[in-house]
C-alpha cells in the first residue's frame, strides 16, 4: 500500500487512542453514574476485535442462523461517536454531566441509523453491528449502552499483525499504521492496551473468541457463544459457507476463506516468518504471554 493522500496519518489515529488510554487510566470507578435510559430496545450487540482476528469467519457463521442479522462495517457507532464529541466538547471529562435525555436521544439515533441497514426486521431476531475497530469505542459506547454485549475476536497477535501487514486494505488514518510491520505491531499494542484498560475500568458483558478455537472446534465453540447470545444452536450454523456464497457481496479481505468449509492454514502461518518479526516480536510477546498463546 501506498499513501494517496495528505489527509490521512497514522498518528492522527494513534493519538485518539492515546489520548483514551490516559483518560481512562486515571478514570475512577463508579465516576460515571448509569442512567437509565429505558426505551423498547434492548442495548446492542457489538462484534470487536483488531482486523484479521477472524471476525469475518465468525460474522458468516452466525448469520447463518434464523435468528441473526449482522450488520457488517456501518458507521452507526461513528456517528454516536461525533455526537458525544459535540456534546462533551472533545472533552472526556464531560462525558459524565451527561445526563439521561441526551442519552435517550443518542440511543434513538443510533437505532435509527441501524434500522437503515436491517434487511429483514423481526422482533425475534437479534442484530449484531460489526466493526473490529469499535473496539477502541468501548468506553464511550458503554456510557450510553451500559448493557450492551460484546463478541470479542482474538487471534494469535503475530498472526494478526502479519495478516494486517499483508492485506491491502483502503487507507484511512487507521489502516495507515499497516503499511510496515513495526507499526502494524505498535497499533495492535495500543489497541489492546486500551481493551485491557476498558475492562478493568468497566463491567463489560463481554464474551471472547478465539480464532484458532473456532476453526479446531466450531461445533463447541459457536454453542458457547450462543449461549452468551441466549440464542438457541441451529445445524445451519455448520453449513456456513453455504450462506456465504449466497451473499451478494462480502466487503472485508476474507472472502476466499469463509466460502468453503473451515479453512485452517491461516493458523500459527506466523511460524513461517520467525525472520521478518524479528524486530517487533518485543512488542507482542507480552501480549502472547497475555492472551495465553
Amino acid at each position: 500500500m501506498q499513501l494517496k493522500s495528505n489527509n490521512i496519518s497514522k498518528n492522527f489515529y494513534l493519538k485518539e487512542i492515546e489520548n483514551k488510554l490516559k483518560f481512562f487510566k486515571k478514570f475512577e470507578k463508579g465516576k460515571w453514574p448509569l442512567l437509565e435510559a429505558s426505551d423498547e430496545r434492548p442495548d446492542p450487540i457489538f462484534m470487536i476485535g483488531f482486523p484479521r482476528s477472524g471476525t469475518t469467519l465468525l460474522d458468516t457463521i452466525l448469520r447463518s442462523h434464523p435468528l441473526v442479522e449482522v450488520i457488517e462495517e456501518k458507521s452507526m457507532v461513528d456517528k454516536l461517536i461525533y455526537t458525544l464529541n459535540e456534546l462533551t466538547e472533545n472533552n472526556f471529562e464531560n462525558l459524565k454531566k451527561i445526563d439521561v435525555n441526551q442519552i435517550k436521544k443518542i440511543r434513538k439515533n443510533y437505532f435509527k441509523n441501524l434500522d437503515t441497514h436491517i434487511q429483514n426486521n423481526n422482533n425475534s431476531k437479534i442484530y449484531i453491528d460489526k466493526l473490529p475497530l469499535n473496539i477502541i469505542n468501548v468506553g464511550e459506547i458503554f456510557r450510553i449502552f451500559p448493557k450492551a454485549k460484546f463478541i470479542f475476536s482474538l487471534r494469535h497477535p503475530c498472526d494478526c499483525v502479519i495478516s494486517c501487514f499483508m492485506q491491502d486494505f483502503e487507507l484511512n488514518n487507521a489502516m495507515a499504521n499497516f503499511l510496515n510491520l513495526e507499526d502494524s505491531a505498535r497499533l495492535y499494542d495500543f489497541v489492546m492496551r486500551l481493551w485491557i484498560q476498558y475492562i478493568s475500568s468497566f463491567p463489560i458483558n463481554y464474551h471472547e473468541i478465539r480464532y484458532e478455537s473456532l476453526v479446531e472446534n466450531l461445533e463447541v465453540t459457536v454453542r458457547s457463544l450462543l449461549k452468551f447470545l441466549k440464542l438457541p444452536w441451529h445445524d445451519s450454523l455448520l453449513e456456513f459457507y453455504k450462506t456465504a456464497k449466497k451473499r451478494e457481496q462480502i466487503i472485508t479481505p476474507s472472502y476466499d476463506q469463509v466460502i468453503k468449509p473451515i479453512y485452517r492454514e491461516a493458523s500459527g502461518r506466523w511460524k513461517m516468518y520467525n525472520k521478518q518479526i524479528k524486530n517487533i516480536y518485543p512488542i507482542l510477546e507480552p501480549w502472547v504471554k497475555k492472551f495465553n498463546y
